[in-house]
Formats: C-alpha cells, structure tokens, sequence
C-alpha cells in the first residue's frame, strides 16, 4: 500500500476548518499547482498543455492568476477563495481535484527534508 501524505478527505477537512488556515490551505495548494504550470503558461495566464500537470484548461486561468495573487499577497480575495473552496454536490471543494498533484509534491518536499 502506498503511504498518502495528502488525501482527497484530507485536504477537505483542512479546508472545512475554515478562516485564515484555509485560506492559506488553498494558496499554497494553487501555487504548488501553479509552479507545475510551463513557463509559457504561467506567462500567458492560461493552460495550454495538456499533459495532467498543473490546472485543468477549465481551471487555468482563474488557478494562474489566483497562485500569483497568493504570491504577491498571502492571501486570496473572497471570490478566489470561495471558487477554489466552493463544494460540488458530491461534499468536495473544486482544488480537491487535485489532491493527487498536492501529494506527490509533498512527498517530494518530505524526501528533501
């Protein structure tokens, strides 16, 4: 079995906590994605390649813009977060998609520590 650092249930829960923590969950969740963007698509705003690295086409330019704000700022307006927490009628929050993305990049980060 192979040991999950992150997982889709988890990274809801941390989310559901709510307020600023959640806030941050979702930053640094969309800049994780973002650094996985092309260098052409982090200029463009967009995502252009589809090799299943990064945002989804239907979420690069909202996820792009969304990433550099948190960069710039620390934090996400209110709409950001709201469309990145927003849940599905399945309970999940739409960066939850990518929970598969976020775990391998903390295991990358845990084998550098």
């Amino acid at each position: 079995m192979v040991d999950r650092i992150i997982t889709k249930d988890s990274l809801q829960q941390m989310i559901d906590v709510g307020g600023d923590r959640a806030v941050r969950i979702v930053g640094r969740a969309l800049v994780v994605l973002f650094e996985r963007q092309t260098a052409e698509e982090k200029r463009i705003n967009s995502t252009n390649v589809h090799n299943n690295v990064g945002f989804t086409s239907a979420d690069g330019q909202s996820g792009v813009l969304s990433a550099k704000a948190f960069l710039k700022n620390k934090t996400l307006t209110d709409w950001q977060f709201e469309r990145w927490a927003r849940k599905n009628k399945k309970g999940y929050s739409r960066i939850t998609k990518y929970w598969r993305q976020l775990d391998d990049a903390a295991k990358i980060k845990s084998k550098q520590q």
